[in-house]
């Protein structure tokens, strides 16, 4: 790994605004930093545009162009283009330095600069592992309930979102499966066929008119006959040796068993496309999948599916599809299969692009559903996710204890039911029977307003903030903001961050500070109001 910050390398250089936040590259990726601005430039001046995940960069009277990333920490791209039609692309680690704080037992007795960066890396990458491992681990041990939507959506598709849904709808739905195509073997629908063919006349079971003028009108199949034949005396002594007859038999190729192929070849493709994706995941519990695939590759094998063709058109107004016995599930199957799930499309985003808020953002989903049935004393649960239908503006998807109690996932709480004034989306929110108990937000940061000396001179920091512009200040800032912003336009009675920093602190209206010993179990039996943080993080292993 070698720093190229400020050097030129191949016509262009990049260089940080920020001491310290050096750009580095090794084997063709370049390593950059959170929350830091780096200008980009031609050497001779002939950079003509910046892409930033296909995005343009900002570009400078001066002709340098400003490349940040934000608080995005993961994968990204940037592509360089340049006057002459010359392009380059590199692929982007965008890198934070939070790590250093959250796991700094692995930083010590580090000589250099180099090592220390390809250091911050490899953690940033076991931590990620540790979240996609756990998040997976998680969604194992707590049972998912996929709702199949009432009607076909506008848009339809033959795919479902991604990888990571076909393992959870393989998973959850694999007896369902089974027992529908089961049915539809022993009960499979049949068509009668009519066909119009050439037949020798032993062969013709029924004389029809067209049999007849088939005789007269096409005497190739005419030939001589001997003596004796009774039809010869009609025909000058010939007599057909073909003749136009109907052959009447069933038919197992029907549009619905067409359908029940398609499907199923479906649903054998996506089983192998989870073996692949998953099959070095330690965490991935792949065992019942492959014995679901080999119940489907069973199926497929039976020789009936030989006789059926490929479905061109879906046979929306079958009333067997709709009605039968195994394929109107298999319908509802599908339906669910080939829904439009927002939460499974965002999280196989997230992991794709290594994206460490989102992820921990969803890995604090799964982990405070955890703590919440070890906290409540109720271990049967389940996770409904509701695929997003034309009407809605996203899917719902909470966790549903069996005691009344629901954690919604990015729930929208609107003026007038939830909100009295505007409509805010807290990342989790916490209901009783229906009345809303609290809400999180899941933030990967660390720095939060706990220190005494901090909460004393809030309104001078907030001051500072405003002048300056500075970013971690704001940051710092904007979540404490936030958070009696939710609990004075909703009225719980608290809202409370989830981050992986140094300790839990709660304020509480009546008690104050609280810390120390402060986690779920506090939050709920002793039943806080007010605002507060929650220490929450993965076990990092190098």
């Amino acid at each position: 790994m070698q720093c190229i910050d400020g050097k030129t390398l191949d016509g262009w250089r990049i260089s940080s605004t920020k001491d310290g936040y050096w750009a580095f590259i090794e084997d063709e990726k370049l390593y950059i930093f959170e929350w830091t601005k780096y200008h980009v430039e031609g050497t001779n001046n002939d950079l003509r545009e910046v892409l930033i995940n296909g995005k343009p960069a900002k570009r400078l009277k001066n002709g340098l162009f400003v490349v940040s990333f934000g608080n995005f920490v993961g994968l990204s791209e940037l592509v360089l283009i340049f006057e002459n039609g010359r392009t380059i692309t590199m692929p982007v680690e965008v890198l934070s330095s939070k790590l250093l704080k959250i796991n700094p037992e692995f930083f010590s007795n580090l000589k250099s600069q180099y090592e220390w960066i390809e250091r911050l890396s490899n953690v940033q990458n076991a931590f990620v592992d540790a979240l996609i491992g756990d998040i997976l681990q998680y969604s194992q041990a707590i049972p998912f309930y996929l709702e199949s939507p009432t009607a076909f959506s506008v848009t339809e598709s033959d795919e479902p979102i991604n990888e990571l849904f076909a393992y959870h709808f393989l998973r959850s739905n694999k007896t369902r499966i089974i027992e529908a195509f089961e049915v539809i073997m022993h009960r499979m629908k049949r068509e009668l066929r009519v066909e119009e063919e050439w037949l020798r006349p032993d062969e013709v079971d029924e004389v029809t008119p067209e049999t007849l003028i088939s005789i007269a009108g096409y005497p190739e199949y005419l030939a001589p006959a001997g003596d004796g034949v009774l039809v010869a005396k009609y025909l000058n002594g010939y007599v057909p040796t073909k003749v136009l007859g109907s052959r009447k038999y069933e038919s197992f190729d029907t549009p619905e068993n067409r359908f029940a192929k398609h499907f199923l070849n479906l649903l054998i493709e996506w089983g192998e496309r989870v073996l692949e994706a998953f099959g070095n995941v330690p965490n991935a519990d792949l065992k019942s999948v492959k014995e679901f695939l080999g119940g489907l590759e069973f199926i497929r094998s039976d020789s009936i599916w030989g006789d059926v063709g490929e479905m061109t058109v879906f046979p929306y107004t079958s009333q067997t599809l709709l009605k039968g016995d195994g394929y109107r599930d298999l319908l509802e199957l599908y339906r669910e299969f080939t829904a439009y799930v927002p939460f499974f499309e965002e999280l196989q985003r997230a992991i794709d692009n290594r994206d460490i808020a989102k992820l921990y953002e969803y890995w604090a989903f799964f982990r405070l559903v955890e703590e919440l049935s070890g906290v409540l004393g109720k271990k049967s649960i389940r996770i409904v996710v509701t695929p997003a239908g034309e009407l809605s503006e996203s899917g719902d998807v909470y966790a549903q204890f069996d005691n009344g109690w629901r954690l919604y996932y990015n729930k929208r709480l609107t003026p007038r039911k939830w909100s009295y004034s505007v409509t805010l989306r807290p990342d989790f929110s916490l209901f009783r029977n229906g009345k809303l108990i609290g809400v999180f937000d899941a933030k990967f940061k660390l720095d939060v307003v706990d220190e005494p000396k901090e909460i004393e001179g809030f309104d001078k920091e907030d001051e500072e903030a405003e002048r300056s512009r500075n970013y971690t200040t704001w940051a710092k800032l904007e979540d404490i903001y936030k958070m009696h912003t939710y609990r004075d336009a909703l009225g719980c009675n608290f809202a409370v961050v989830l981050y992986p920093g140094r300790r839990s602190v709660f304020f509480d209206i009546d008690k104050g500070r609280l810390s120390g010993s402060f986690d779920f179990s506090s939050l709920l039996s002793r039943d806080l109001k007010g605002v507060g943080y929650i220490r929450v993080a993965p076990e990092v292993k190098l």
